[in-house]
């Protein structure tokens, strides 16, 4: 599994960054979405080895992004919007030598939905319930639909190690149901909109299926 730190993840530390991601204009800073994932990254980590081809492949993704945005064309990469604007002028989306800023972050994206349904569920259930079903159910509504089918069938049989829900919590600093009701779902709502605004981004310049 990727060596990603596991021992501060910190909840309050995700809203903070992806506020700051999420300017008053609706644009979408790289940087911040960037750092974002440093700590979403801890989360899957949470979540144990049956998601670690999942975080192996976030991480490759988040150093893709940093490399862009360190190299000579990286003013064009300050935002979500000015870098699918750049590829898509320039017809470098789906470029073939090197995997594009936007097919990089629709990985990202499409792990964000995953973490976003996941979360919304665990904040519907009962204190006691196992979130196996809960993971396998978001799971294949999300990302599952995008992975083949023996990386399927391994998550359905391995999501049912998950923790009861109360136990989940606690791993990840959330402590108390005011805590979910505070911290947890001011992150989803900040996630929901920033999924929101990327979704109709990609689906405005037909890249929602980039290979």
């Amino acid at each position: 599994m990727a060596n990603v730190d596991i021992a501060h993840f910190d909840m309050g530390k995700v809203l903070e960054l992806f506020t700051l991601c999420c300017s008053e204009d609706d644009s979408l800073n790289l940087d911040a979405y960037i750092d974002a994932y440093g700590e979403v990254c801890k989360l899957f980590k949470i979540l144990g080895s049956v998601f670690s081809f999942v975080l192996s492949d976030v991480v490759e993704k988040v150093g893709i992004l940093k490399d862009y945005r360190k190299s000579e064309t990286a003013e064009n990469y300050v935002t979500i919007q000015s870098m699918i604007e750049y590829e898509v002028e320039n017809n470098l989306t789906n470029q073939k030598h090197n995997a594009s800023g936007s097919r990089t972050l629709l990985r990202l994206h499409r792990a964000l939905e995953f973490l976003l349904d996941f979360k919304q569920k665990i904040k519907e259930a009962d204190t006691d319930s196992k979130l196996g079903h809960i993971c396998r159910e978001s799971y294949d509504r999300t990302i599952g639909k995008f992975h083949p089918w023996l990386i399927r069938k391994a998550v359905h049989v391995a999501v049912y190690t998950l923790p009861k829900r109360h136990v989940f919590l606690e791993k990840i600093n959330i402590h108390n149901e005011e805590d979910v009701e505070d911290v947890f779902v001011k992150v989803v709502e900040i996630e929901r909109k920033i999924y929101d605004i990327t979704q109709n981004l990609y689906a405005q310049h037909s890249l929602l299926d980039l290979p």
